[in-house]
């Protein structure tokens, strides 16, 4: 056997023995065509030279990292052009891990550690994704465009030492922009809600605010429309009615839409006041109503916040309106986007038995709809909460299956909100929390309005001790969000962000406001009792530390201890987590 330095690639296909139940021949006639046709062609363009396929698995080697990084690019950019024409639950998705080492060679075999690093570095990469070792990331970072997320020091499958590990998937600029909206016209359509908004009515008694009325309802329909549950009726559509005084049913009836917004814009000086209202569109009776005062400053900014204000508390209402309307209906005879909602109820319960009702929902609306890419990314956040509330030893489990989840919603729909905040929280609580911070901000540009990744965005910047930072984020998600069903937890990550800070009155303030929310935990119990073991409350304390019992019967200091931890991962720093504690011991909980 010989030595020498190599750069190893590692490619498998994902959920291949799935595929092979689903279609046998077809899916080993496009295993083969993706190796005849991609992979092989590839391999020899960037100098590299197969040693093996076994199964659905590739290795290859190369003189050159940036050959071999390059080459596994190329190869991830056409299977993603190709998958274009399918349905996403009949597309062959590989994973591709790359190490550069020393490796043993014997005939035409590779063997050794680099060999095992890059095998393990393919089973963390998503679907269509890369993922590489520091020193591959070193040596091409000035000579490729390979923008690649710090995944962070992992411990991998027969690996003795931490490696540091960058991902890198395919966005969906890499795509034709015409096979895109192909893709995007030929995806199906649940029984999703549906809203038509008509013309804000201009009050003022100048008539040159015509145009502030008018541009605020073109905010309002655009920023709606990032909603991807919500149906919205077209501009042009809506707009037929300005001038006119119609009546909801006509509404509903002629553009077909469940709900009909409306409202009006009063202009007086610097200072202006917009009123909504939500009106069922099958007898026209009022939903929902609401009285925003602002000072003019600046017009565009006011129809921003105003725009998503309204859509973001039109988001929940909808929700619970939605799921009023199922009261009494068995999940037989309903549909998926139904049995969503049903899950969605659960979901924010915030218990054991709840979260598995709520797990066992989103399963049942993916059968019937594989492609519905809001309930894979619930069921991704399904499995977050069971971490946080499931036992201790399932949670590095749990964050696993919640991150395949959501690579999973992803690849069903780019744009999805609500997938890019599951894989946010999930990744953050894994210790790559800088790629989860990427994903929840990536969130927030699909939807700024979306209350709940700015509390997931503001709890994670806790995380990384940027806690003045995250107190801005809580703030956005309760204007935005004012009857959340995460409400309780807007108000615990406050008080999380002010024990930071050293504001102990403040924590306490706002750990008792989340534990009089509906369906709070034991975590404000736990921010509350520090707060004022630091403060020295004593009374206080040991009141604090009964309601946290009432949680967790028989908690100690060391269970709490372990409460911070996912895994190896603390999800706080380690100064953190002992100034918490000790502060606990003060309060009076036993160690």
């Amino acid at each position: 056997m010989t030595r020498r330095l190599a750069a190893i690639l590692d490619a498998d296909v994902v959920g291949f023995s799935r595929l092979m139940g689903l279609d046998e021949s077809g899916t080993f006639a496009a295993l083969k065509a993706h190796n005849s046709e991609i992979i092989v062609p590839s391999i020899g363009r960037h100098h590299g030279r197969v040693v093996k396929f076994v199964g659905d698995e590739a290795l290859a080697e190369f003189a050159s990292v940036v050959d071999a990084v390059g080459c596994a690019m190329e190869i991830q950019k056409a299977l993603l052009q190709r998958n274009e024409a399918l349905e996403p639950d009949r597309r062959m998705l590989w994973r591709i891990g790359i190490h550069v080492d020393d490796v043993l060679v014997e005939e035409e075999d590779i063997f050794g550690d680099g060999v095992n690093v890059a095998a393990s570095l393919q089973a963390l990469a998503p679907p269509g994704g890369i993922c590489v070792s520091q020193q591959v990331n070193d040596q091409i970072r000035s000579k490729l465009d390979f923008r690649a997320i710090d995944f962070g020091n992992r411990k991998l499958r027969n690996v003795d030492r931490p490696i540091r590990v960058w991902r890198w998937t395919a966005d969906s600029e890499q795509l034709p922009s015409a096979t895109a909206s192909k893709h995007k016209g030929t995806r199906p359509l649940r029984n999703r809600p549906s809203i038509a908004v008509l013309p804000f009515s201009n009050m003022s008694s100048i008539e040159e605010q015509e145009h502030f009325s008018d541009g605020f309802t073109d905010e309002l329909i655009a920023t709606l429309a990032r909603c991807r549950w919500l149906l919205v009726a077209a501009r042009n559509s809506s707009f037929s009615y300005k001038g006119r005084k119609p009546n909801a049913q006509q509404v509903a009836e002629d553009l077909g839409v469940k709900y009909v917004l409306e409202g009006s814009v009063r202009r007086a000086a610097d200072r202006v006041r917009i009123t909504a209202q939500l009106l069922n569109g099958t007898d026209g009776s009022l939903l929902w109503a609401e009285r925003y005062d602002r000072t003019l400053a600046d017009i565009f900014e006011v129809q921003d916040q105003l725009a998503s204000e309204i859509t973001g508390t039109i988001e929940p209402e909808l929700g619970s309106i939605e799921f009023a309307a199922l009261r009494g209906r068995t999940v037989l005879d309903m549909d998926a986007w139904e049995i969503y909602l049903k899950g969605l109820w659960h979901l924010y319960r915030f218990t054991l038995d709840e979260l598995k009702t709520a797990k066992a929902l989103f399963e049942q609306a993916i059968d019937i709809d594989p492609t519905f890419a809001q309930a894979q990314a619930r069921l991704a956040y399904v499995h977050i909460q069971l971490g946080w509330y499931g036992p201790l030893d399932e949670r590095a489990e749990r964050i696993c299956d919640a991150i395949d989840l959501a690579e999973r919603a992803i690849i069903s729909d780019q744009r999805e909100p609500a997938a890019h905040l599951a894989l946010g929280r999930a990744l953050a609580l894994d210790g790559a929390t800088e790629a989860g911070l990427a994903h929840l901000r990536n969130a927030l540009q699909l939807d700024q309005s979306f209350a709940q990744a700015h509390f997931a965005l503001g709890q994670v910047l806790c995380y990384v001790e940027r806690p003045t930072e995250g107190i801005e984020e809580i703030k956005e998600a309760f204007r935005l969000s004012p009857r959340d069903p995460h409400l309780w937890t807007f108000h615990n990550v406050l008080a999380l962000a002010s024990y930071q800070l050293g504001n102990m009155a403040e924590a306490a303030k706002a750990a008792r406001a989340s534990l009089r929310s509906p369906n709070a935990t034991f975590w404000p119990a736990i921010f509350l009792a520090a707060a004022l073991g630091r403060q020295g409350e004593m009374n206080e304390a040991r009141e604090a530390i009964s309601r946290l019992h009432r949680f967790r019967p028989g908690m100690t200091c060391r269970d709490a201890r372990r409460e911070f931890y996912f895994g190896d991962n603390p999800v706080m720093t380690e100064a953190f987590i002992d100034r918490c504690i000790t502060d606990l011991a003060k309060a009076g909980l036993p160690d």
